[in-house]
């Protein structure tokens, strides 16, 4: 199982990266945010794949986490006497979706046959906001489109990207995903569970966190999905999470302390997802 949201994604990219290269192997998959795409590639045989996007996230300055605002700058361009103001009744979420769509793009060849074939199976945490229903969305058997359509929703955290719209004569939902979205209860006990989290567990302090909208939506998230993690660690789970001993061997510092470098979920910062992937390779190695 894999839960992360926006950059956090890039720990839990480095982190099932390590467990694969130790010798996990996984057949059933749970993800919620962007770390269902990471479910995904790890269930396909591919979780190096998931770890060298946010490598190459973190050259290019991460592209990722454009705004919405600072995309629609790019369209109009420098134009004089021209001011852009969101509209703060309508806007759905802080992050462009076509950067979203564009990182996604990978995954919209058949992944639920892909999955299929390989004998495996993934639910994607999504909860249908017209319907008022979260459920663990499976995209196996899915047509290439619908399943294409939960990787997307199960990625859009609250105050990241909007929720999905879809809208036809037969079908009307609002999608959205994110760790917030991780449905409540016990694991499935036949299995054994690997359960990589890109948010500290239990939540800690967070000295620096502000009381805008996006900041502290993301913060309960990450709470809640703590405290879910948590009680599945009681029942057995390994879980793999940020740890501040992760973070000092990954950046080099003795010094560097979680509660106040960790990112929330939209933080863009191309210098730390690379540090973010090999600290989620370093809290693999600590066991």
């Amino acid at each position: 199982m894999v839960l992360a949201d926006g950059i956090q994604t890039a720990f839990a990219a480095g982190a099932v990266a390590a467990l694969a290269r130790s010798g996990c192997r996984w057949r059933q998959g749970l993800g919620a945010g962007l770390g269902g795409q990471v479910a995904l590639l790890a269930l396909l045989g591919e979780a190096d794949e998931a770890a060298r996007r946010w490598r190459r996230q973190g050259e290019l300055g991460c592209p990722l986490l454009r705004s919405s605002l600072a995309a629609a700058g790019e369209r109009v361009g420098a134009a004089e006497g021209v001011v852009l103001m969101p509209d703060a009744w309508r806007l759905g979420g802080w992050l462009d979706p076509q950067a979203l769509a564009e990182h996604l793009a990978p995954e919209a060849a058949d992944s639920g046959g892909r999955l299929g074939r390989a004998g495996s199976v993934l639910g994607l945490a999504v909860t249908d906001l017209v319907s008022g229903e979260a459920s663990w969305a499976e995209i196996h058997g899915q047509t290439p489109e619908e399943a294409l359509r939960r990787i997307d929703a199960t990625a859009r955290f609250a105050g990241g990207w909007a929720p999905l719209a879809i809208s036809s004569a037969t079908d009307h939902r609002l999608l959205a995903g994110g760790v917030g979205s991780t449905p409540a209860g016990a694991l499935p006990k036949a299995l054994e569970w690997d359960v990589v989290c890109g948010f500290p567990v239990p939540a800690v302090r967070r000295p620096g966190v502000g009381s805008a909208i996006w900041e502290t939506v993301q913060r309960r998230a990450e709470m809640r999905a703590a405290a879910l993690v948590a009680s599945w660690k009681v029942a057995g789970a390994r879980v793999v999470c940020p740890t501040g001993d992760a973070l000092r061997a990954a950046s080099g510092r003795p010094d560097a302390e979680l509660e106040v470098e960790y990112p929330l979920p939209w933080e863009r910062n191309g210098e730390l997802c690379g540090v973010l992937v090999q600290m989620g390779e370093a809290a693999v190695a600590e066991g």
